[in-house]
């Protein structure tokens, strides 16, 4: 009867660590999930520019291309796609007559492990900053459910003598 008895009591004290670990394992869980926060790059993307453009009149330039480049969050080694690549597909309307200029496309970010987030940009303004937003559409691995909505500003450092430009986007700063 004794035997039963202690076999009882390490039966529930069992149940008791079965039913801590699972509770402590939610909780980890649940402060794990990313929230848009987590996804908020400060930074700068340095990219160069390839592509064709169309002359549409004197000064008013149409331009379709990739911007491709590296980016370097500000948080440094470690931080959400600090030296990731970036390839994006987008066009620049370039107004120059009327210092006006709107501009457009896609990007994809993948970092070293091979995930990669999607996002859609735009921006409208001067000919100088053009600053815009951009919004996560998606991802894969540890950026699936990837979200949030942010700011940038994107100037051209040197349009070269081939048509090609290189620069730098300052992200959220």
């Amino acid at each position: 009867m004794r035997f039963h008895l202690i076999l009882r009591e390490d039966t529930m004290k069992l149940r008791k660590l079965f039913v801590t670990i699972v509770a402590a394992t939610a909780v980890i869980g649940l402060a794990g999930a990313a929230t848009a926060q987590d996804w908020k790059i400060t930074g700068e993307f340095g990219w160069f520019a390839v592509g064709k453009a169309y002359q549409i009149e004197e000064g008013h330039y149409y331009w379709v291309g990739e911007f491709s480049g590296t980016l370097f969050n500000d948080k440094g080694e470690g931080s959400l796609f600090h030296h990731a690549g970036m390839k994006c597909p987008a066009y620049d309307d370039l107004d120059f007559n009327n210092k006006k200029e709107t501009a457009a496309g896609y990007c994809v970010i993948t970092d070293s492990d091979g995930d990669s987030a999607y996002f859609n940009w735009q921006c409208e303004g001067d000919t100088v900053l053009c600053p815009g937003t951009f919004s996560y559409t998606g991802g894969t691995g540890k950026y699936q459910g990837i979200s949030g909505d942010y700011t940038f500003v994107g100037p051209p450092q040197i349009d070269w003598a081939d048509g090609t430009s290189s620069g730098y986007t300052t992200i959220n700063r």
